[in-house]
């Protein structure tokens, strides 16, 4: 007769093969996981930065250039207008997290980093 079947030594071999590449699986994973969330919140603050800016840039940055002359009063008028319109932080929700978008002149923020 012929026995079918694992011994209880395979079962555990098994085990503990698996045991250890989910030791050393899942920290990893992780990690990656964590990162990626962090580079994520960077890139959505460059973005917001970004989106500030073109609110106070000049109408003839898209012309091709800025007039020396009248430009740089443009600017000027115009920097301190969205300085005035802006004056309390907003909040906005980017995946499921928060992030403060501060005044211009300040950089956007999320709470908890």
């Amino acid at each position: 007769m012929k026995n079918r079947g694992f011994t209880l030594v395979e079962i555990m071999i098994v085990v503990a093969i698996i045991g250890l590449l989910a030791a050393v699986g899942i920290p990893s994973v992780l990690t990656a996981y964590t990162n990626s969330k962090q580079t994520a919140k960077e890139r959505n603050i460059v973005d917001v930065e970004k989106a500030k800016a073109m609110l106070v840039l000049p109408p003839d940055v898209y012309d091709g250039g800025i007039n020396a002359e009248d430009g740089q009063a443009l600017y000027d008028a115009q920097v301190f207008n969205c300085m005035q319109g802006v004056s309390s932080k907003v909040e906005l929700d980017v995946g499921g997290d928060r992030i403060i978008i501060n005044p211009i002149g300040t950089r956007a923020t999320y709470p908890n980093m």
